[in-house]
């Protein structure tokens, strides 16, 4: 399997996904669903490596996703005008694409999987106040309300289907890829979820950058040196790994 191919397994899951929430109020008043690529792209990892891969999962991966879809959908609306039209279907979107998420597992009768990401789901509630309220969080507990907060439903899956040795890749992929996003953010002066929120992050803004390079560091070269991944796939964990700082680079000179 060559990057093509990659794109083409990705984009294919895309298409599911959207089809899965085709409804024309919604779709006019908000938009297509939030599908994260990378995110995506991770969540296939082991089909990608060519893992045992059946319908079943399938229908998991695009459960997942509806998932964070409708988390997507609910950080969208505004604080300060939750009670215009768009945004009350803003909130009806997250619920839609949740109720989508339970029916699929339902339908495959997968209880105890909807079971866990419920718990999941509440989980990712919790972490996410911390970037609200006034307690004092260390730098590296909000690291790791970060990094469950991007990946948790996507490790339950990939716990799930017995797919455990993946989920260490996963989880420092999309940590990096959230803060990355974050600090290009921050730098381009637009809003962010996780600095704007955060007095800790937005006081060591350097030690997050520090923080970046030391991930992407270990991550490439735990990947090169990895028994599991096969060429391929190690290929285009690093390009995506990577693409954010050759950007970087490119954009400074």
């Amino acid at each position: 399997m060559n990057e093509t191919m990659i794109t083409q397994q990705v984009n294919q899951y895309k298409s599911d996904i959207l089809m899965q929430t085709r409804q024309s109020t919604l779709l006019n008043y908000t938009g297509t669903p939030i599908i994260d690529e990378e995110r995506l792209f991770f969540t296939l990892l082991p089909l990608l490596n060519g893992e045992d891969w059946d319908e079943s999962e399938r229908i998991s991966v695009i459960a997942i996703s509806l998932i964070f879809s409708a988390l997507a959908a609910h950080d969208l609306v505004k604080e300060q005008n939750a009670t215009s039209r768009e945004q009350q279907l803003q909130v009806l979107a997250g619920d839609y694409y949740s109720g989508k998420y339970y029916q699929l597992l339902a339908k495959d009768k997968k209880i105890d999987l909807i079971r866990q990401l419920s718990e999941c789901v509440a989980s990712i509630t919790e972490h996410k106040t911390r970037f609200y309220d006034q307690q004092n969080y260390t730098f590296e507990q909000l690291m790791g309300s970060v990094q469950l907060i991007e990946s948790k439903p996507i490790e339950q899956f990939m716990e799930y289907y017995s797919f455990h040795d993946y989920v260490f890749f996963m989880k420092e992929a999309l940590l990096l890829a959230s803060l990355k996003k974050e600090i290009a953010a921050y730098e381009r002066m637009e809003a962010t979820f996780y600095i704007d929120k955060s007095s800790v992050l937005k006081s060591n803004v350097n030690l997050l950058q520090a923080e970046i390079k030391k991930i992407e560091n270990s991550l490439i070269q735990d990947v090169r040196s990895s028994e599991l991944l096969k060429e391929h796939v190690k290929h285009a964990i690093v390009e995506r790994v990577t693409k954010c700082s050759l950007e970087t680079q490119l954009r400074e000179g």
